[in-house]
């Protein structure tokens, strides 16, 4: 099969010349909604010698081979962008109330705009107690339009597609503490426990993650309280 996404990606792309092509399958996925009996839409496959990623059409024959139908460079940036993020590694710091954590942030999923995965907080000399969590949330990218920078979706279709392609963008990212794995408390001071719904607001811009990591108000509209609130600076190390 690898030969078989090899050559049909090789077919898609005849204008590159590579003799020693490969392909890195590590963000591979099922594209479902794609995908029915007797065929299957792979997605978030890239050759090596590129720095886009491609989907690629199978049918299942009678013999129960696999027969190369083509391959497709999944072309929009957010697809493109969210790929490169799927199975990432990010470290860096948690700094809150006076305390410090070696953070860890893993994205595991990254698709269609939602984004999952686990997060690692471990203390330093300046902070005790340890948490490992399962996160969940979305991905938005926006572009900077009249100076102020606007979520793609509130953006109107026509108004998009005519947007140049040296646009500034960044990316949002939003997750929250849906399951924890592990976890020990501090002894001391108010960061005696870890809480259940805090929320990491990060905005990725050249290749750094950073923002705050809050605690939601109970109450849909109701302020929130900020001195809650923490910062964490994470960088790309896989």
């Amino acid at each position: 099969m690898k030969k078989m996404l090899i050559a049909s990606i090789a077919l898609a792309l005849s204008q590159v010349a590579y003799a020693g092509a490969d392909v890195d399958f590590s963000k591979a996925y099922v594209i479902t909604e794609k995908s029915g009996v007797d065929k299957v839409t792979l997605g978030g496959i890239k050759p090596l010698w590129s720095n886009l990623f491609f989907s690629v059409d199978f049918a299942l024959n009678p013999q129960y081979n696999l027969e190369l139908k083509g391959a497709f460079n999944q072309s929009s940036l957010q697809e493109q962008l969210e790929q490169s993020l799927r199975n990432t590694k990010w470290q860096g710091t948690y700094r809150i109330s006076g305390s410090s954590y070696t953070t860890t942030l893993n994205l595991t999923v990254v698709q269609d705009g939602y984004v999952g995965g686990e997060i690692s907080h471990q203390p330093t000399s300046t902070g005790n107690g340890s948490l490992v969590s399962r996160v969940a949330g979305d991905i938005i990218n926006q572009y900077q339009i009249n100076g102020n920078f606007v979520d793609q979706d509130r953006i109107a279709s026509d108004v998009l597609a005519k947007l140049p392609a040296s646009t500034p963008t960044k990316q949002l990212i939003r997750v929250k503490r849906m399951r924890t794995l592990n976890f020990t408390n501090s002894t001391t001071g108010s960061t005696s426990g870890w809480s259940n719904n805090r929320e990491y607001r990060l905005t990725l811009e050249n290749g750094t993650l950073s923002g705050t990591v809050a605690v939601p108000s109970e109450i849909v509209g109701q302020s929130e309280d900020t001195s809650q609130y923490g910062d964490v600076l994470l960088q790309l190390v896989r």
